[in-house]
């Protein structure tokens, strides 16, 4: 995404001048979207001191509800506990009221969602009273469905849900409110006092199984392990009037006595009604669902981070003993692999520092909601500024970057360290006795030093990644100074770094915007409170962005990991050359490659960090079980073992390891570039002489035929390998063209890595999208994707962590080709898929016991197999790439590659993985759309 140059000789002048420009597009970008994300703050405050705002009477309304006027409506309401296939129980809500026509305020319940009229109508019907509501929790899939009657009448529908993910603490969902304790939760109903005289003619109550283990008042109706049902008797006013309902027009087509009984006396209804029982049901959940409710319990938060922590500290130590090992080589180390192995133990260090500051951070934000009622604002915004300072410091010591960079860096600190220092000049101080309002400048301040808090990060992430990749080799050199390496310049990547910020901080106002209008939806925005609370909340979501952004950012941690690991796997490498042990007892081997050659299993240091790299930056995140990581540093090991265990189950049946006809020696002994050239060459003489036979076989031939026996001498002789002390023979049941296809398209296994990983980007694409839309488009992901703050440039890293599992995959299946078992590129994709699928079987078996989702797992298993199955594929076509001369298509050298027969074969196995992949994304692919654990507000 960024372009450099090897280029050094900037003056001061122009250091300056790129200086002052960077600062002047930080100020102008900053405060274009600042002013863009306090428009609504700002225009309603404006609105509420402006003379033509609705000024209340002096004598305020005793009743602005009129709930006199909803005596004669109809209330019925369900609430229904979803604990089956999801980490935290879904509670969802249902309130039904038919309104009378008499009521002053039903038909602005046909205005518009954003009517003042329409939202004090709607706060009567599902809020306890009007006023100023800020519901988190309480979430819908849409707007209450509104219809209106021939007499004047209006039936409103009101369905709302959220998850039981809170410990001890009302989460309040439509007229319902639910505490989840340690062994029993609780569901009350709380009608709102506008609806206090209504009939209240149904009330249903499903807990979901194991079922209720209490209720008041004694139901009318249900049983223990279903719904729960109340039938309130009807007051007298309401059965005459429900008996006009139901009576039959006469022979004129009207109503009998339909003007005498049609709406009740209100005195009479009132002294007929009854208030709604005080349903109260108790119930105990399945304790996995308790488990999870009970995770952001300060112990809880704690062992999770903890538990997080430990498995980067694994994953650290990994990288230093493979540290370890390379440092016990008796060969003297070159520069370049000096360089890789110090940023390998630099980043390992850096790695758990990273992980200790921002897993802490919320530790001690939770310790000190628990303890000590939370920390003021200006003294949070200090602890937050200094973690993410701190993190930031990190990555540019692992970076190491140009003076420049370091520049570019003092200058984005510069406002977190202004804020956090002089919060009474920028109006950030919050009074201990005195009711704070955030001004214009306060809100200013805090979201320019959020996003300079995240410009930071990102520009220490990039100067880290090209540190790492331009020591190991990894980006192609200078071409404007060939042979020297590539620096990350400031004029290039800052405008980039700087538009990515831009948009993350957008799409965060964005969606924090969107949070407050649906958690204030039916709140009274004439008051000023609203303007006051909604500015106050804003200043305070911001200056929690700066911590949230950069542990969203952190997660991509992995990347770094792999650029390092991968980085000290090219350069230390072993040569491509004859092997050390000398001649082997059959004789000297014209072409014999060191054991440690053949793949990085059979170097100790270079199987530790493949290993490493296939668990940590392939294999899926597993141990992830209901809300906490207690159980993940396990799936690291796992993840080794499952492909060193496959790998090695069936290295005894792959090509190289079947041993010469005469000798006894392994193919692999001979895998040099030396004998891979003649492979090729006699490969396709091997094709040439069976493309003649067929045709001998068909009569179709010239006027000489060839001779059989001819033809069958000719591909006999070249089963022939010399060898010392006289020829050997390969094995009969391998061909020359299996001995090419298994040696790969190149020379040695590092070089095959590379290609494999090339050509799985053209799979890789379409897999990637596939995989982002499944876990956050499809379904109802898509809806928590919006509710996140970062939900939307998740999306591209979705798409980022997609790809580069499948490309991480296809390196490791080029690595291991030659120890992989099967003749042809489809059959070697079958190791590397099972060991990627058995730590996703584990988890999925886990998942089972603890009644928690598992979709998208076995697609993601089953889109594995077909990314690496076409990559297999192209690799084989990739092997003769230098016969593609001859050919008119490549799907012509792929059927002589291939033969009629494996060529079939390979279509219909190919065509059966897009079906079965079809199959389990129509019936399986169905995501549960889990908010994220709530921090603290």
């Amino acid at each position: 995404m960024v372009g450099t140059d090897s280029a050094r000789g900037a003056g001061l002048l122009g250091e300056r001048a790129l200086a002052r420009t960077v600062s002047a597009g930080l100020c102008a970008l900053a405060l274009a979207l600042l002013s863009a994300t306090t428009a609504t703050a700002t225009a309603t405050a404006r609105a509420d001191a402006s003379p033509t705002a609705p000024v209340p009477s002096s004598a305020p309304e005793a009743d602005p509800c009129t709930s006199t006027s909803l005596a004669a409506a109809r209330v019925s309401t369900t609430v229904r506990l979803e604990h089956r296939d999801r980490t935290f129980s879904k509670i969802v809500s249902e309130l039904r009221v038919e309104v009378p026509g008499t009521w002053p305020l039903a038909g602005d319940l046909l205005l518009s969602e954003n009517s003042e009229r329409y939202v004090r109508a709607m706060s009567c019907l599902s809020r306890p009273e009007p006023g100023q509501h800020r519901r988190w929790h309480e979430r819908r899939s849409g707007p209450p469905i509104v219809s209106s009657s021939g007499d004047g009448g209006v039936t409103v529908v009101d369905r709302t849900h959220s998850w039981v993910n809170a410990y001890r603490e009302h989460l309040d969902v439509g007229v319902w409110r639910i505490r989840a304790g340690a062994e029993r939760w609780t569901l009350a109903l709380r009608p709102p006092t506008a609806l206090k005289d209504a009939h209240w003619h149904r009330i249903t109550v499903d807990p979901g199984g194991p079922g209720a283990h209490s209720a008041r008042p004694r139901p009318d109706g249900g049983s223990a392990t279903a719904a729960l049902v109340w039938r309130p008797p009807a007051p007298e006013g309401h059965m005459e009037h429900e008996a006009v309902r139901g009576s039959r027009p006469d022979g004129d087509g009207k109503t009998a006595k339909a003007g005498k009984t049609r709406v009740a006396e209100p005195e009479r209804e009132r002294a007929g009604s009854e208030p709604p029982p005080a349903v109260t049901v108790s119930l105990e959940p399945p304790w996995q669902r308790s488990w999870a409710a009970q995770s952001d319990r300060l112990v809880a938060v704690g062992l999770d981070r903890a538990a997080a922590l430990f498995g980067t500290a694994v994953i650290a130590a990994l990288l230093l003993y493979a540290h370890v090992l390379y440092r016990r080589r008796p060969a003297v180390p070159t520069a370049a692999q000096e360089r890789t192995l110090h940023n390998l133990a630099v980043w390992a260090v850096a790695l758990v520092g990273l992980a200790a500051l921002t897993l802490s951070d919320d530790v001690l934000a939770r310790y000190a909601d628990r303890w000590a009622g939370g920390l003021w604002q200006d003294v949070q915004t200090v602890r937050v500024h200094a973690f993410a300072l701190g993190a930031a410091a990190v990555l540019f010591c692992t970076a190491r970057p140009t003076p420049r960079i370091w520049r570019a860096g003092a200058l984005l600190t510069l406002p977190p360290v202004v804020v956090a220092a002089w919060p009474h000049g920028l109006g950030l101080y919050v009074p201990r006795s005195a009711p704070y309002e955030a001004s214009v400048t306060a809100l200013l301040a805090q979201a320019l030093a959020a996003w300079c808090l995240l410009a930071l990060t990102l520009l220490g992430f990039v100067a880290a990644a090209w540190r790492l990749a331009t020591d190991g080799g990894l980006l192609p050199t200078s071409r404007r100074f060939p042979g020297r390496t590539r620096v990350l310049r400031l004029r290039i990547a800052g405008p980039v770094i700087l538009v990515w910020s831009v948009v993350v901080a957008v799409c965060w106002a964005l969606t924090q915007e969107r949070e407050w209008q649906r958690a204030a939806w039916l709140s009274d925005r004439t008051d000023p409170l609203f303007g006051v609370e909604h500015r106050n909340d804003f200043v305070w979501e911001t200056m929690w962005s700066a911590a949230n952004a950069q542990d969203w950012l952190i997660w991509c941690t992995w990347l770094l990991s792999a650029v390092a690991i991968l980085a000290v796997l090219r350069t230390w490498r072993p040569p491509t050359g004859p092997s050390p042990a000398g001649p082997s007892p059959a004789g000297p081997s014209p072409a014999g490659l060191s054991p440690a050659g053949l793949s990085p299993l059979d170097a100790p240091a270079d199987r530790l960090l493949l290993l490493t790299f296939f668990a940590h930056v392939v294999a899926l995140v597993g141990g992830y079980f209901l809300s906490s990581s207690l159980l993940t540093p396990l799936w690291i090991p796992l993840s080794a073992f499952a492909l060193y265990g496959t790998v090695a189950l069936f290295t005894g049946r792959s090509v190289l390891a079947q041993p010469f006809e005469r000798s006894g020696r392994p193919l692999a002994e001979s895998a040099d570039p030396a004998a891979r050239a003649v492979l090729l060459e006699k490969s396709r003489s091997y094709r040439e002489i069976h493309a003649e036979l067929r045709r001998l076989d068909q009569g179709m031939f010239g006027d000489v035929p060839p001779k059989r026996i001819d033809l069958e001498r000719r591909l006999n002789a070249l089963h022939d390998w010399p060898a010392g002390g006289g020829a050997d023979r390969l094995p009969a049941g391998v061909s020359v063209v299996d001995g090419a296809l298994a040696l790969g398209p190149r020379d040695d296994w590092w070089a095959n890595g590379s290609r494999c990983a090339r050509l799985s980007l053209v799979p890789a694409v379409p897999a990637s999208l596939l995989m982002t839309w499944a876990w956050k488009v499809s379904g109802e992901a898509w809806q928590s994707t919006l509710q996140n703050h970062f939900g939307l440039p998740d999306v591209l890293l979705e798409f980022v962590f997609w790809m580069a599992t499948w490309t991480g995959a296809a390196f490791v299946m080029g690595t291991l080709w030659r120890h992989l078992p099967g003749r042809r590129g489809a059959a070697k994709a079958l190791p590397v898929t099972v060991a990627f699928a058995l730590p996703v079987g584990v988890d999925v078996l886990v998942y089972r016991f603890t009644g928690e989702s598992t979709a998208s797992l076995a697609l993601s298993v089953s889109t594995m197999l077909l990314v690496l199955t076409v990559t297999g594929i192209g690799v084989d076509f990739d092997t003769f790439r230098g016969e593609r001369r001859y050919w008119q298509s490549r799907l012509g050298l792929l059927l002589s590659v291939y033969q009629m027969r494996y060529y079939s074969l390979q279509v219909a196995y190919l065509i059966a993985q897009v079906i079965a992949l079809i199959t389990i994304w129509e019936f399986l692919a169905t995501p549960d759309a889990t908010p994220r654990q709530p921090g603290p507000k």
